[in-house]
């Protein structure tokens, strides 16, 4: 099931000193009972292997994002990404974005937020020295999944409008619903607003799949 959000008319003409809000669409039921449960249950067995996630260039921030993650998550990685690709026509169509080709390299983070954790406002795409020459980020997708009964509150995925943001009504809030992927364009401005996991337990933890889909450039694929 796929809900999208496209933001109304008049909306947007009122705001239009300020840009627009962006697209997102979810995808519902993303993974099969026992797919999400063999993640979470590789999630929790191997807590000690997540590291303090950072950034491309500068590294650990603590000011900026706080949460664990790990790049390599065994045979579920590839199962991802080819959903995930499978997905990439209906993507471009549902957030609006020009038909590109996507790149064949993959790029996915398993990611947990525990008590406290957030990561303030940013965009996935890389700019200045950090661009890559031979691909980019089109677009952004995170998969979330967390144990049963729900241990955590917040962590809510917060997307900015393009241009000022001033008030209210300048941004959307997505809840970090169980087994639904998010998708919105990389460029898109957005945070995730701090968590709180009272047990502070692992396994009670905000569980997430980053997704970057590139767009491949200059011949490559």
């Amino acid at each position: 099931m796929t809900t999208s959000r496209h933001i109304a008319a008049d909306k947007l003409e009122a705001a239009a000193s300020k840009g627009p809000l962006p697209p997102y669409c979810c995808i519902r039921d993303f993974l099969a009972g026992d797919e999400r449960n063999d993640l979470l249950e590789f999630a929790i067995t191997n807590e000690t292997r997540f590291k303090p996630t950072g950034f491309y260039q500068s590294g650990i921030n603590l000011e900026q994002r706080v949460s664990v993650g790990l790049r390599e998550f065994g045979p579920a990685k590839n199962m991802l990404w080819s959903r995930v690709m499978a997905l990439v026509p209906q993507l471009i169509a549902e957030l609006g974005i020009a038909s590109f080709v996507p790149s064949n390299h993959i790029e996915l983070e398993l990611v947990a937020h525990g008590n406290g954790a957030f990561f303030k406002r940013h965009i996935d795409t890389f700019t200045g020295a950090a661009a890559n020459d031979k691909s980019k980020r089109l677009i952004s997708g995170v998969y979330y999944f967390h144990s049963e009964p729900k241990a955590f509150s917040g962590g809510v995925l917060r997307l900015y409008r393009f241009g000022r943001v001033e008030n209210g009504d300048d941004f959307i809030d997505i809840q970090p619903e169980q087994n639904v992927l998010v998708a919105f364009p990389s460029w898109a401005p957005h945070e995730v607003l701090p968590v709180t996991c009272p047990s502070g337990r692992f396994a009670d933890a905000r569980f997430s799949v980053n997704c970057w889909i590139h767009a491949a450039l200059r011949g490559a694929v």
